[in-house]
């Protein structure tokens, strides 16, 4: 707030009228001058009112003297009367009032008629431009607000890319201002689109009575199939005005079949919407609940554009084993190195059974598939930084669970590229007995797939202690498919466990894998237990095995390059992973044990 002096305050402001005590004539009207209030206080005592016009006797007086004009001043801290010629310190605004006095004094000098003097106060109240600015800035910003329009009536519907889209009458508008609008921009009218809603399934009820139209999970299946033959996936749907075409169709007296059959596509079609929202829902929760399990180690994402499979009711994600009924899994190891820094050229935890250096300086694999991978454990000295400590310290990956398009199930590709020898994750379970892995591989060959992994790199007399089942308990590579050309390796790794008949399972890269390229690794050969001549060798059994496996079947089954699913017996199924160097032929569903010592699975046959 500032004082100010003006000369036009007579129209505008007045103030009180009072006879000054020291002057006993009477006030007459001229021009006024006074100060205001200084400061941001309201003054508590009125000004005094000063007579200009004196007398002759007190002119002389007037003119020997000075005329000191007092003001009363309010401050926060205390109330102080100030003396003009006396006070050094007055502020700006009182300092500039003061030079008015003294204008005015020596007007005084110069005449003596000179009017009344008025002291009056003028309170203007002033604002930071920066305020002022922000203010005009949300003013302008204000304007660009989306004006709020008033829906009369919704004339038609249809789904653009998911997302259903209404035709709209305005109040107020005229038709051709009727507009399309996405459903988020339909605000406080639930009620008219209730009503909207609930006529649309009137017309597809009574469509479907007049029709005999009546869908069932088969015919979705079918026609959904039909859309991926066509390029389309559950994301790229799209209705139009399903509403329209059936009054189209009453009025046309059920004549018009093609308008039918498109009006039963398009109920196809909301019956999948509807379905897909469902699905979605059930999507995000898994995800959601693996991600909190993992941490974000892996971080993992879940998608399906393929069809309506909902997230796997029957699957309990884990991190690692679950001991079996009599199953004991040890985790204090007896012994531990000393290394104040692992390297090559010490005494470290690798160097148990003579065995060399496994990884990088990088954290990357550098022995074959089949050789034993010794980690540092909870006893050695390094920290967890220890280039040894690779698999315990998890995976940094980031994974998709995906729905595959040839009917592969779910499968998983990587959301970043992967270089060679990178650990990847592990292969968990519940760890059962040898005994509890026969009894359930038969329940599996009847349901035609099996998750069981034998832990058989300390095999003796040909008999496996434990198996890995991931079938109802275990992490992402329970949905990691089969490859004959795999990206793949697994790795039989020791780290605070150290019984030689209960490894972890560890899965590295073998090539470098492109971003969204799908992981494999091969259910018919997972690793080889010694160099690479032990993998030529066991290559070289493996494939005798699937000439057995070929003579014996060929009474049954002539292989051909167009032989479709369909004519293969229950038993055996044809190979879809599309490498160059596929075998076309898998005996997956008769398979309930995968051998990671020889990398041959055991057969019923």
């Amino acid at each position: 707030m500032f004082g100010i002096t003006d000369a036009h305050a007579e129209d505008s402001t007045r103030g009180e009228q009072e006879e000054n005590p020291v002057y006993k004539s009477k006030m007459s009207s001229t021009k006024e001058k006074r100060p205001a209030s200084p400061g941001l206080a309201q003054p508590t005592t009125k000004h005094q009112k000063l007579d200009k016009k004196f007398n002759s006797s007190r002119a002389s007086s007037y003119n020997d003297s000075n005329v000191h004009f007092k003001q009363s001043q309010e401050i926060i801290n205390n109330e102080r009367d100030f003396n003009y010629s006396d006070n050094q310190e007055i502020n700006v605004e009182n300092t500039r009032l003061c030079k008015s006095y003294t204008n005015t004094n020596i007007e005084g000098h110069q005449t003596d008629n000179i009017g009344n003097i008025r002291l009056k106060e003028l309170r203007i109240i002033l604002e930071d431009i920066k305020h002022i600015n922000i203010k005009y800035d949300n003013k302008k910003r204000m304007k660009k607000f989306p004006t709020l329009w008033e829906v009369e009536k919704i004339l038609a519907k249809k789904v653009v890319r998911g997302v259903p889209t209404y035709l709209i009458k305005w109040k107020n508008w005229n038709s051709e201002y009727n507009t399309w609008e996405p459903i988020s921009n339909l605000v406080n009218c639930a009620d008219i689109l209730e009503k909207f809603e609930k006529n649309i399934l009137q017309l597809i009820d009574r469509f479907k009575k007049k029709a005999k139209f009546y869908p069932t999970n088969s015919d979705i299946e079918k026609f959904i199939n039909s859309l991926n033959r066509r390029g389309e996936t559950l994301t790229s749907l799209e209705i139009n005005a399903i509403d329209v075409n059936i009054r189209k169709y009453f009025r046309q007296r059920g004549m018009n079949n093609k308008l039918g059959q498109i009006i039963k596509h398009d109920i196809l079609r909301t019956l999948i919407i509807d379905l897909r929202k469902k699905q979605l829902q059930s999507l995000k929760e898994w995800e959601t609940e693996m991600n909190i399990i993992t941490k974000d180690k892996p971080i993992i994402q879940v998608e399906n554009v393929v069809d309506l499979e909902l997230a796997p009711q029957d699957f309990y994600y884990i991190e690692d084993y679950l001991p079996g009924n009599g199953v004991i899994i040890p985790d204090d190891p007896p012994i531990g190195c000393e290394c104040k820094t692992c390297n090559s050229k010490t005494n470290c935890c690798f160097a148990h059974d003579n065995g060399s250096c496994p990884y990088t300086s990088t954290y990357k694999v550098r022995v074959p598939p089949g050789t034993p991978i010794y980690e540092c454990n909870k006893r050695c000295s390094c920290d967890i930084n220890c280039f040894n400590r690779v698999v315990q310290r998890g995976s940094e990956m980031k994974f998709c669970i995906f729905r595959t398009a040839n009917g592969r199930g779910w499968g998983v590709k990587t959301l970043k590229s992967i270089k060679k020898g990178c650990f990847v994750t592990q292969y968990v379970g519940e760890v059962i007995t040898n005994e509890e892995a026969e009894k359930r591989g038969k329940e599996y060959d009847v349901a035609g797939r099996t998750y069981l992994f034998d832990l058989d790199y300390n095999e003796i007399e040909g008999e496996c202690p434990y198996t890995v089942d991931a079938a109802v308990y275990g992490n992402i590579s329970h949905f990691i498919n089969h490859s004959c050309d795999p990206n793949l390796a697994v790795y039989g790794v020791w780290i605070d466990c150290l019984d030689p008949n209960l490894p972890k399972l560890a899965l590295f890269t073998t090539r470098d894998i492109k971003q969204n390229e799908e992981i494999t690794f091969d259910y018919m050969c997972q690793s080889s237990k010694n160099s690479e001549n032990s993998i030529k060798q066991n290559m070289s059994m493996k494939d005798n095995f699937d000439i057995y496996m070929n003579i014996k079947f060929q009474e049954k089954l002539e292989l051909r390059p167009d032989t479709p699913e369909s004519d293969l017996s229950n038993n055996k199924t044809l190979c879809k992973c599309g490498a160059e160097n596929c075998r076309r032929l898998n005996y997956f569903s008769q398979i309930y044990c995968t051998n990671i010592q020889t990398g041959i699975s055991y057969v019923n046959i």
